[in-house]
């Protein structure tokens, strides 16, 4: 998570860029927190204030899909993906 004032955004580490400490900001704010990655790492889980609710999103590692999972009521606080089960 980066933080910057008061907006917190989801951030990937650019790998083969690890030396220079280059991030890549994947998700649009204002306030994202408590990722989780895919067992693949293919995609990020987090939760987003929306109004006063927490709600879930899923983006991919790139940054380039993000979509919004809906529920009924609720508050999304800490999501997880369940434990890796290899075939």
């Amino acid at each position: 998570v980066q933080g910057n004032k008061n907006v917190y955004r989801i951030a990937v580490l650019d790998r083969e860029r690890s030396d220079t400490g280059t991030v890549r900001v994947i998700t649009s704010g204002p306030l994202d927190e408590s990722p989780s990655f895919a067992p693949n790492a293919s995609m990020v889980l987090y939760a987003a204030r929306e109004g006063n609710r927490g709600v879930l999103y899923a983006a991919s590692a790139d940054g380039l899909v993000k979509q919004k999972l809906t529920f009924g009521d609720g508050d999304v606080r800490e999501p997880a993906w369940g434990p890796f089960r290899p075939r």
